[in-house]
């Protein structure tokens, strides 16, 4: 897979998308964006956003992007009696999704505020529409 840097304002434009989704839904939301080595190119919370959310956003994303997959891949793992737990970076809760087009690897987002369900429709939602470029990369 190739890879390519994403620039603050593409990382931005993904921010605003999550916190929008999350506005129609009554949501508040902690978001976090990764580059593809899982350093965080932006961490913020809506208002009301219970605290501990922003760190849950931000180990989202990195698992996403550390291992290359969906971290909601892992919490099935983990309901089928897959013991991840002692697995450096693993975070086995949904919400956190890789950002991808036409084969190469941008980064990863993390939600995190809402039920687990939720918070993977939501980001599964935001990383098609960067995937097919409603949500541009430069």
């Amino acid at each position: 897979m190739q890879k390519a840097s994403l620039p603050l304002a593409s990382a931005e434009a993904v921010v605003r998308a999550a916190m929008d989704s999350g506005r129609e839904l009554g949501l508040a939301l902690a978001v976090a964006i990764v580059d593809d080595g899982g350093w965080s190119r932006i961490q913020t919370r809506m208002d009301d956003t219970f605290p501990a959310a922003v760190d849950a956003a931000l180990a989202k994303a990195r698992s996403a992007a550390l291992f290359r997959r969906p971290t909601s891949e892992f919490s099935r793992r983990v309901k089928d009696g897959m013991p991840l737990a002692h697995l450096p970076h693993v975070v086995p809760l949904g919400g956190g999704v890789l950002l991808e087009r036409d084969g190469v690897l941008y980064g990863a987002l993390g939600l995190s505020g809402a039920r687990e369900d939720t918070e993977t429709t939501l980001a599964e939602a935001i990383a098609t529409q960067f995937a097919t470029g409603k949500i541009a990369t430069r």
